[in-house]
């Protein structure tokens, strides 16, 4: 009947299996990832997936399934990416040998990936950037970065996923282009 609804868009009906299913899906992504942070961003990824593919998981024969596969497909995305993360830095590292020997060709790349990611934050929106200044640069926590702005908690969870998810999307989308450069200078 749930599924029915939010076939038709129904806000309510979403907010319900939002409610009923939010909870053993972070359990299940904690256990398996163990990070709250990742656990939160795989239970976020779930749930717009369900929204985005509302009338497939309401015309599927096991709606309470397809749910379940959109969660482990998530979690396996999530050690996917960990894996091309580890590739691409053990790439960077080897291709950084040479720098660590040339302590001048060490310090430019390292002040190219400092103004790399500041242009990357300027581009967010300003709270964002606020927020996430404040939370990685200046090691802030949630509540005190939430105190600070006086905005709730949620708020500044919210904004800091958004600004690391927008960071890491341009950062994975440019690595993609660093890796062919990287290959094709190494030949």
């Amino acid at each position: 009947m749930l599924f029915t609804r939010l076939a038709s868009s129904d806000e309510t009906a979403f907010g319900a299996l939002f409610d009923a299913y939010k909870g053993p899906f972070y359990a299940t992504a904690f256990k398996m990832t163990r990070s709250a942070d990742a656990a939160e961003e795989i239970v976020q990824e779930v749930f717009i997936a369900l929204w985005d593919k509302r009338i497939q998981v309401a015309s599927a024969r096991n709606p309470i399934g397809y749910l379940v596969t959109i969660l482990h497909n998530s979690i396996y995305a999530h050690f996917r990416l960990i894996v091309q993360e580890r590739k691409l830095k053990q790439k960077m590292t080897d291709g950084n040998r040479g720098a660590e020997e040339n302590p001048v060709e060490a310090l430019l790349l390292a002040k190219e990936n400092r103004a790399l990611l500041q242009a990357v934050i300027g581009q967010l929106p300003p709270q964002q950037q606020l927020i996430y200044r404040l939370s990685k640069q200046e090691g802030l926590s949630r509540e005190e970065i939430a105190d600070k702005l006086n905005i709730s908690p949620n708020t500044v969870r919210n904004h800091l996923s958004a600004a690391v998810e927008f960071i890491r999307t341009y950062l994975k989308k440019r690595s993609s282009a660093l890796i062919w450069a990287i290959m094709w200078s190494n030949l």
